[in-house]
């Protein structure tokens, strides 16, 4: 006669330091940034300092110039690095518009992806069992359309971009609606600042006045980033339902 199976044994719940060591690394690094002050050059005088270098490296190592770009875009992304704006601003300085957005995207995406997954190692499972019915409700919302949330609270950033990045991983948003929202949803504001990178590099030396910045390419960006700022007015008219980032999906 055949024993019964025994029941499945529960999963043993991983060592707390080891849950914590991905979101260490990320505080380490972001800490050694900051001291070593490497962030207080993210500005336009040191763009317009090594301008002529920069265009000279890219346009000798054009593919080496995007991976290197990219890579500490995502890496500055992930460790929540103060004023990365300027990555954004820097790549269409030295990449263009539409070369210096492609950049910016992939690379805030990238670095976005690498904080959530860290976050969401850490913390979820602390998160639920903290706060259980409160999150609970919250990640039934998320996870009724977890793309459409993702995508408008990158569209109109009620949060601040690492906020966002967090507070999805806490309620524990599907990765792959996480990724596709993020990607789509930063298009927009990152076709704009690096539209103002581009105009900036184009600028006769100095700070570019006001009117140097105005130029069609940029006018057209502001137009459409202010074109997606509808888009929440036009899901309700369609829907008849308020967007998601209206039901608590910001938090």
């Amino acid at each position: 006669m055949t024993a019964p199976t025994p029941p499945d044994a529960p999963a043993k719940a991983k060592p707390l330091w080891l849950r914590l060591l991905p979101v260490l690394i990320l505080a380490a690094a972001l800490i050694a940034v900051l001291a070593s002050g490497v962030w207080r050059d993210l500005n336009l005088e040191t763009l317009q300092a090594n301008q002529a270098a920069l265009e000279a490296y890219v346009a000798a190592n054009l593919i080496l110039a995007v991976l290197i770009y990219t890579l500490i875009y995502a890496l500055a992304v992930s460790i929540s690095v103060p004023g990365a704006i300027w990555f954004t601003i820097g790549a269409g300085f030295v990449f263009g518009p539409i070369v210096g957005t492609g950049v910016a995207v992939t690379g805030s995406t990238i670095g976005a992806t690498i904080i959530f997954i860290a976050v969401r190692y850490a913390f979820a499972d602390w998160a639920r069992a903290k706060f259980g019915n409160w999150v609970k409700r919250l990640q039934d919302g998320f996870s009724s359309d977890a793309f459409s949330y993702v995508l408008i609270l990158r569209l109109i950033p009620v949060l601040p971009f690492f906020g966002i990045n967090i507070a999805t991983a806490l309620l524990n948003v599907p990765l792959r609606a996480y990724v596709l929202g993020t990607f789509i949803g930063v298009m927009p504001l990152a076709y704009v600042y690096a539209t103002v990178g581009s105009t900036i590099g184009r600028a006769a030396g100095g700070v570019p006045s006001l009117l140097d910045l105005l130029t069609p390419e940029l006018i057209a960006a502001i137009c459409v980033f202010a074109l997606v700022g509808f888009l929440p007015f036009i899901y309700k008219r369609l829907t008849g339902k308020k967007p998601p980032a209206s039901n608590g999906g910001e938090a």
